[in-house]
């Protein structure tokens, strides 16, 4: 498990907004990469927003993998005689998405096509990543994290108000074709990790939950403490009329294209979340 703290500004009425990022699968032909440079643009363009990576950003399925699949190939890594480096170009490709945001880039988790490629392949794809975007090793996130983000209204000043909201990430393994199992596996990560926010990826769908609890404070006040859950959408596309993919093959649920977004603020320790 990893913990990274993050120090970030703010002032008193913005709000600041948090994008998880993954199950992109770049490589695939059903990938929607075209969403994908759109958030991009998101990102890059508004104020006060930042990118936490959730793995699962290529394909990363070697031809003498048995998940292997021809017809399930971008066809641009076919041509050329450049099977045999297919993940490294996957990496080149999703670098060069990712090169605009490196800079509001919160950390990388890494998910379970990246670490079939680690683990059976001897190659790691998240240190690669962080490497080519010239990212500190400390933004590797691994598997599971927590990443601790620290508002401090007026940066450079002391004494200052300051807000502190954990976030606990994973890639995780929350698969199932109902989503009541997927939400079970969210209010799971409460007894087990505290945190303020908790984002699961790996399903390839989009679904968020949030809960409150009153606590009472040294002083007999009544206070709320709101908390946010969120399984964190994909850029792979199912069902695809003339392709066909592994979701089919086994009649999952249809894929959720997209993002969640989440907004804190700062001064009051607000959350929101939304699809």
């Amino acid at each position: 498990m990893e913990f990274r703290k993050v120090e970030l500004p703010y002032s008193n009425s913005e709000w600041v907004k948090v994008i998880p990022i993954g199950d992109v699968h770049l490589g695939n032909s059903s990938a929607d990469i075209t969403k994908l440079k759109a958030i991009i643009d998101y990102v890059k363009n508004k104020e006060n927003t930042y990118w936490v990576g959730m793995g699962d950003y290529i394909e990363a399925i070697n031809y003498s993998d048995p998940r292997f699949d021809p017809k399930s190939v971008d066809a641009k890594y076919l041509v050329g005689g450049d099977i045999d480096k297919i993940v490294q170009l996957q990496i080149k490709d999703i670098v060069e998405l990712f090169r605009p945001i490196k800079d509001k880039c919160l950390g990388l988790l890494r998910g379970n096509h990246e670490e079939t490629i680690r683990k059976y392949y001897h190659f790691d794809v998240l240190y690669e990543m962080a490497k080519d975007l010239d990212l500190d090793r400390d933004l590797l996130l691994y598997d599971t994290a927590i990443v601790r983000l620290l508002f401090k209204q007026g940066f450079f000043e002391k004494s200052k108000h300051s807000r502190q909201i954990d976030m606990l990430v994973s890639h995780g393994n929350a698969g199932g074709r109902t989503y009541g199992y997927k939400s079970n596996r969210l209010a799971e990560l409460m007894k087990w990790f505290v945190a303020d926010i908790y984002l699961l990826a790996h399903s390839h769908t989009k679904q968020t939950q949030s809960s409150t609890q009153i606590r009472f404070d040294r002083y007999g006040n009544q206070k709320k403490k709101k908390t946010i859950y969120a399984i964190t959408g994909c850029f792979l596309k199912s069902y695809v009329v003339g392709k066909n993919s592994y979701a089919e093959k086994l009649c999952l649920p249809p894929s959720d294209i997209g993002v969640v977004k989440i907004m804190i603020q700062p001064k009051t320790g607000d959350l929101h979340i939304s699809l």
